[in-house]
């Protein structure tokens, strides 16, 4: 019993550590929460679980950035992301459902890697525009969608789209973050119809959310003091040796 006790308090433990780590990325660098917990939870719980984990405590953080970014928001941008999510994220579901716990593994150090490389590509946010039209709003809020069912990751498609439409930061942010907010909230929904949402998980969501936020604001008081150009290197860096030994060990 003192066995079982401790464990669970580490478990505890490493989990919030791993959630105060991504909310510090992502507040210090401006992308991350997701590839980083996604990156990293797995190697404290079963990759199933922590994909349930992450989407369910994603929620609350996502919430607390739509709302710092409301005033930038219009809902025209969003439709066509929206309607694209609405119809790939079930199929993404059914494919984390579906797949083996080997390939279910290996294809989150897919995503992963791929992921890094969309946001080293995109690093600088350009000033603003209008929408470039709805056929690729469609397509990226699709790839959203559908990464977000299957491997939990959903901002990296969209915010591409979103960095060639010249928006203001505010409006970038606002775009991303409303969408990511809405997909969360289905992708939960529909992880709950389907039965992955039991008592040890949301527990291990709720205790991850609050250090998660609390990431957030500790990076918020420290990015002013880091190079984010070598900060984002070295999170890179960190998170394609982690992607690669997924693909490389699967769930050996």
């Amino acid at each position: 019993m003192t066995t079982l006790f401790t464990q669970d308090i580490w478990l505890l433990i490493s989990l919030a550590v791993i959630a105060l780590t991504a909310g510090f990325v992502h507040s210090a660098i401006g992308f991350g929460f997701g590839i980083v917990a996604v990156s990293l939870v797995p190697l404290v719980i079963d990759v199933r679980q922590a994909h349930v984990v992450i989407s369910i405590s994603s929620v609350p953080v996502i919430v607390a950035a739509a709302w710092s970014y409301r005033k930038g928001v219009r809902f025209d941008d969003l439709k066509p992301a929206l309607v694209g999510a609405a119809i790939f994220l079930p199929i993404g579901l059914a494919l984390f459902e579906w797949l083996p716990m080997d390939a279910l593994v290996r294809a989150t150090g897919v995503a992963i890697l791929a992921m890094v490389v969309i946001r080293l590509r995109n690093r600088r946010m350009p000033e603003h525009d209008e929408p470039d039209g709805g056929g690729s709003c469609f397509v990226a809020g699709a790839a959203g969608g559908f990464l977000a069912g299957a491997v939990s990751i959903a901002g990296p498609p969209i915010a591409a789209f979103a960095l060639k439409q010249n928006w203001t930061p505010a409006r970038f942010k606002a775009f991303v973050n409303q969408f990511l907010l809405l997909v969360s909230i289905y992708k939960v929904a529909g992880l709950g119809m389907r039965g992955f949402l039991d008592g040890p998980t949301l527990v291990q969501a709720l205790w991850l959310a609050p250090a998660a936020i609390g990431g957030i604001f500790l990076g918020v008081r420290v990015s002013g003091r880091i190079s984010s150009l070598w900060f984002e290197r070295l999170v890179a860096a960190a998170l394609v040796a982690i992607s690669l030994m997924f693909i490389i060990r699967g769930a050996s």
